[in-house]
């Protein structure tokens, strides 16, 4: 039986959405990337997390991003897949509350005058709690 598959590659049902290995993809960017301070404090948790006994694993965020359903997934950034995948594993493990990660992320937002797009931006694709009044996002 002969494949359209790259040498390797799972095909037909055993391929996930997020499975791109192999697919054309166009040329890939080359440009310097100036890391926000969130993706760097996202990424320096993940690091802790995973070394302070293995609270959680590469392997466990893996999971959880690759659970989150097409349409999200491909919404979401690599640091943003990677920091919900943390927040929902926290909650699971429960270490920090989902409730607790939100709010917080609020207040933050808040202070910059901006909003957190928990609609279309969380596995839940709804807004755990309300955004602060009369603040417009940018």
């Amino acid at each position: 039986m002969t494949s359209d598959a790259p040498r390797g590659q799972p095909e037909g049902p055993f391929r996930g959405y997020h499975d791109i290995g192999g697919r054309p993809a166009g040329a890939v960017a080359k440009d310097e990337y100036a890391f926000a301070d969130w993706q760097k404090l996202s990424e320096a948790m993940r690091g802790a997390l995973e070394a302070k006994g293995r609270i959680v694993s590469l392997d466990e965020i893996r999971r959880v991003f690759e659970s989150f359903g097409e349409d999200l997934y491909n919404t979401l950034g690599f640091y943003e897949r990677r920091a919900e995948a943390l927040t929902v594993l926290l909650d699971e493990k429960g270490i920090v509350p989902r409730a607790a990660v939100l709010a917080r992320m609020e207040a933050i937002a808040a202070m910059e005058c901006r909003q957190v797009d928990h609609v279309t931006k969380t596995v839940t694709n709804k807004p755990a709690i309300s955004p602060p009044a009369g603040n417009a996002a940018p």
